[in-house]
C-alpha cells in the first residue's frame, strides 16, 4: 500500500519514487528545515541573474554604442540619432549568446560522465564571476575613443558568459533530477524568482533616475554578488546529509553504468546507446520543453516590448508601460505559474501527450500580441486596442509558461531510470535552451511582420 510520504510511479522504464522534500526519517535522512530544497531555488536564481542584468542594461550598451558627436541637448538613445552599432547590437547578442548557449548545451551532456557536477558548477560559477568583475571594471572606463573594440570585446565577453551559464544552468537542473522531483521545481522556480528581481531592480534604478553608468554598475555588481552566494550554497550542499545521501547514490549509479556498458565493447557505441535509450523515455517531454520556450521568446521580449500604452495622456503610465507590462507582469506570471505546480501538477507525469497539447495551445499567443498596439507597425491592423488586453494576455502567457515549462522539467526525469536522471534533467535543459535559441531567430520574423 502506498503510505504518506511517497508515490509509485511506474513507466516504461526503471520505476521511480516521488517523494515530498521530508524523507521518511526511518529510511532516509530529511531535508531540515528545507535547507537543500532552499539550495536549489537559490541556485536556480543564481545561474539566470547575470544574464538576466546583462540584457537589462540595454541603455548602458547604448550609452557606451552612440555617436559622441552629438550636441548635448540630444539624448543618445533618440531613434533618429542611433547609431549602426546601437541598432545591430542585440541582434549580434542574441546571435552569439544563443550559439554558444546551444553549443555549450551538447558539450554538457557529452562530459557528463567524465567531469563531475562539482567541477562543472564550481569551474562555469567562477568563470562568469571573473566575466563579471571585468565587465563591471569596464562600467566606469571611458571607452568612447575605442567604441568598434568595445563592441566585439563585449560580444566576446557575451558569447563566454553564455557558454558558462550553459553550463552551470545544465548541471543545476541536472543535479536536481537526482533528487525527488520538487527539487526540479525548486530549481525551476529559482530562475523564474530572478527575472522577476532584475525586472523589479531595472524600475526601481529607472524611478529614481539612476543614469545607464549608474544603474549598469548596480546591476553588475549584485550579480557578482549573487554569483559569490551561489559557490557557496552549492559548497554548503555537501555538508548536508540529505544531500549526500542523494549525491551518494547518484554516484553509485555511474559506477554502475559505467560497468554494465563497459562490457559492450565499443566505447562509442555503448555511449550512443545509452544516451538513446534516455532520450527515447523523455523525448515526449523534450519536445514540449522546445515548443513552450520556442513560443515564448518569438514573441517575448521582442513585440512585448513594442506595445505601447494607448491613453498616452498619463505620462507616468506612458513611461512605464513597458518596464510594468512587459518586464514585470510576465516574469510575475511565469513566477507564479511555477509556484502552482507545488499544488497542481495538472495533466500529470502519465499524459505526456496531453501536455504536449496544451503547448501546442500556446502558439495562440503569437498572433494575439501582435494584434496588440505594437509600434511601429506596417502590415498588421491594431485589433486589440485596449490596454488590458496586453495585460491580460501577457500574464497569461507568462504563467503558462511557467507552469508547462516546470511540469515538463520535473515529469521527464521521472521516467528515465535512478542512474539516468542527471542526463535526462540536462537533455531537457538543452530541449529548453533549443526553444530560446529558435524562438529568439523567430522573433525576428514576428516583429518584421508587425
Amino acid at each position: 500500500m502506498m503510505d504518506d510520504y511517497e508515490e509509485e510511479i511506474r513507466a516504461d522504464s526503471p520505476r521511480r519514487i516521488e517523494r515530498k522534500p521530508l524523507i521518511d526519517s526511518r529510511r532516509n535522512p530529511q531535508d531540515r528545515l528545507y535547507f537543500v530544497f532552499l539550495i536549489f531555488a537559490f541556485l536556480g536564481l543564481a545561474s539566470l541573474l547575470p544574464w538576466n542584468f546583462f540584457i537589462t542594461a540595454k541603455k548602458y550598451f547604448d550609452y557606451k554604442l552612440r555617436n559622441t558627436s552629438l550636441p548635448s541637448n540630444v539624448s543618445y538613445d533618440d531613434p533618429d540619432s542611433e547609431t549602426q552599432d546601437q541598432v545591430t547590437f542585440e541582434s549580434y547578442l542574441s546571435i552569439v549568446s544563443n550559439g554558444f548557449n546551444m553549443l555549450f548545451s551538447f558539450i554538457t551532456v557529452l562530459i557528463v560522465r567524465t567531469v563531475s557536477v562539482k567541477t562543472r558548477i564550481i569551474s562555469s560559477s567562477v568563470f562568469i564571476l571573473a566575466v563579471f568583475i571585468a565587465t563591471t571594471v569596464l562600467v566606469k572606463m571611458n571607452t568612447d575613443s575605442w567604441q568598434d573594440s568595445f563592441l566585439v570585446l563585449t560580444l566576446v565577453t557575451a558569447a563566454l558568459m553564455s557558454g558558462a551559464q550553459s553550463v552551470l544552468t545544465s548541471s543545476v537542473l541536472g543535479l536536481s533530477a537526482i533528487f525527488p522531483p520538487i527539487y526540479s521545481q525548486s530549481a525551476m522556480n529559482g530562475q523564474a524568482a530572478g527575472g522577476t528581481f532584475s525586472a523589479v531592480v531595472s524600475i526601481l534604478t529607472h524611478w529614481t533616475g539612476g543614469d545607464a553608468i549608474t544603474s549598469a554598475f548596480i546591476y553588475f555588481l549584485i550579480a557578482i554578488v549573487a554569483t559569490v552566494l551561489a559557490i557557496v550554497a552549492y559548497i554548503a550542499l555537501h555538508f548536508l546529509n540529505f544531500a549526500k545521501h542523494h549525491m551518494d547514490i547518484q554516484a553509485k549509479d555511474i559506477q554502475n553504468v559505467h560497468t554494465e556498458y563497459s562490457g559492450l565493447g565499443d566505447q562509442h557505441k555503448s555511449r550512443s546507446s545509452f544516451y538513446w535509450s534516455i532520450f527515447k523515455k523523455i523525448w515526449l517531454y523534450c519536445l514540449s520543453l522546445t515548443i513552450v520556450f520556442l513560443v515564448t521568446l518569438s514573441i517575448f521580449p521582442s513585440v512585448c516590448s513594442l506595445v505601447k500604452a494607448q491613453d498616452d495622456s498619463n505620462k507616468i503610465w506612458d513611461e512605464y508601460f513597458v518596464l510594468i507590462v512587459c518586464f514585470l507582469l510576465f516574469n510575475i506570471g511565469d513566477f507564479l505559474g511555477r509556484l502552482f505546480t507545488f499544488v497542481c501538477k495538472f495533466p500529470g507525469n502519465h499524459r505526456p501527450v496531453f501536455l504536449l497539447v496544451l503547448t501546442i495551445l500556446r502558439i495562440g499567443f503569437i498572433p494575439l500580441l501582435m494584434l496588440c498596439n505594437a509600434q511601429p507597425r506596417y502590415h498588421l491592423p491594431v485589433i486589440f486596442d485596449q490596454d488590458f488586453y496586453p495585460i491580460i494576455f501577457i500574464l497569461t502567457m507568462g504563467l503558462s509558461n511557467g507552469y508547462l515549462g516546470t511540469l515538463c522539467m520535473s515529469f521527464g526525469p521521472i521516467h528515465a531510470g535512478e542512474n539516468e536522471a542527471e542526463v535526462a534533467g540536462i537533455m531537457l535543459a538543452i530541449a529548453m535552451t533549443l526553444g530560446l535559441a529558435l524562438g529568439s531567430f523567430l522573433s525576428i520574423l514576428m516583429v518584421k511582420l508587425i
